[in-house]
């Protein structure tokens, strides 16, 4: 069975490269000497992806008649893919089939990519009014999605909210796992709360994930990718282990778990029109559309920017984001954003 996304937070273009030269070649020799790089360091790369994920990837045989052979696994296989087909959501962007924003026809001004948040929109709003020229582009292609686009340079900023499983903290070790950190900073963000969102009245009276897993109702759940997506899973994997049962196993008692929605206001919109009785997703969202929110998570959402190609209107919104004027707009009209003394300064 194919993994779920949230094992992406460990993969990046290098390790889907080493899968493909392995797939491609049938051996380990055979895609060092394609990539370039030493036998010892693949080996030593594919072993660090499968102690991060639990499973094998790589199936491989040493010596024999034949000599050495190597194949993907079953999960293997499905991370590739599942990496491969991020790419492909960054790369419809790029070429201007995912597009939100005024409507830009030469290169935008300003180009956000990654995680959905209504705090960037208003954010991307105020200063596109103080700015009649300025022009910007957005792609809601989920936190890995913002991250990827960094790497190819296709984004003056990403929007991320990911956490890291190794480390149990959000956001700055990704950087150092996608090797961005010699040419991006993170900036201090703020804040999210999320939550399940049900109906007024709760009419599943739903409290917690266990209340899923007995089936009491459907899930609207987010995109592979997302960082509510690999927040979610989280949970479901320490409830996995509680249970000592399979994750995968468990999430199939889960309905509407294959329910993927890209926006938070995707995710409310299919709740308060019952194709979902339950939804995961933002505070803010939840009470903007007339839901009720049962606190699930706090999280930070962070920014990401190149250190030397970083434009005015970059600068602009990190000057936004620090201003404490806006910061009290914000947490005094939006649910579960907070500010701290760090927001719109650079962590590393």
């Amino acid at each position: 069975m194919a993994l779920g996304w949230e094992s992406h937070a460990i993969i990046s273009e290098p390790e889907a490269g080493m899968l493909r030269a392995i797939e491609r070649t049938g051996s380990f020799t055979g895609a060092a000497q394609s990539l370039g790089m030493s036998y010892a360091y693949l080996w030593n790369s594919i072993a660090n992806v499968e102690r991060s994920l639990g499973v094998k990837v790589v199936r491989a045989e040493r010596g024999g008649a034949r000599g050495g052979m190597a194949s993907l696994t079953e999960d293997g296989a499905g991370l590739l893919r599942q990496y491969t087909e991020l790419q492909s959501r960054v790369g419809q962007f790029v070429t201007g089939k995912v597009l939100r924003g005024p409507r830009v026809e030469a290169k935008p001004s300003l180009t956000f990519v990654g995680s959905h948040c209504v705090v960037v929109e208003r954010l991307l709003q105020i200063l596109h009014r103080k700015h009649a020229k300025m022009s910007y582009r957005t792609a809601n292609v989920g936190s890995l999605g913002g991250l990827t686009a960094m790497m190819l340079k296709d984004a003056d900023i990403a929007g991320i909210h990911i956490l890291d499983e190794e480390t149990q903290s959000y956001n700055r070790p990704l950087l150092s796992k996608y090797s961005l950190s010699s040419t991006c900073a993170l900036v201090r963000g703020y804040t999210r709360q999320q939550c399940l969102m049900v109906r007024k009245g709760n009419p599943k009276h739903i409290k917690g994930l266990d209340d899923l897993l007995r089936g009491k109702g459907k899930l609207a759940n987010r995109n592979l990718g997302s960082g509510t997506r690999i927040l979610l899973d989280h949970k479901l994997r320490e409830l996995a282990r509680d249970q000592r049962v399979d994750f995968r196993r468990l999430t199939r008692r889960i309905r509407g778990y294959g329910m993927e929605l890209t926006t938070h206001n995707q995710v409310a919109r299919a709740v308060l029109s019952k194709r979902a009785d339950v939804g995961i997703g933002l505070t803010a969202v939840a009470s903007e559309m007339g839901l009720t929110a049962i606190p699930f998570a706090v999280e930070n959402y962070d920014f990401v920017v190149e250190r030397r190609r970083r434009n005015a209107y970059v600068s602009e919104f990190v000057g936004l984001l620090a201003r404490r004027e806006f910061q009290k707009h914000v947490e005094a009209t939006t649910a579960g954003i907070s500010f701290s003394s760090q927001s719109g300064k650079i962590l590393s």
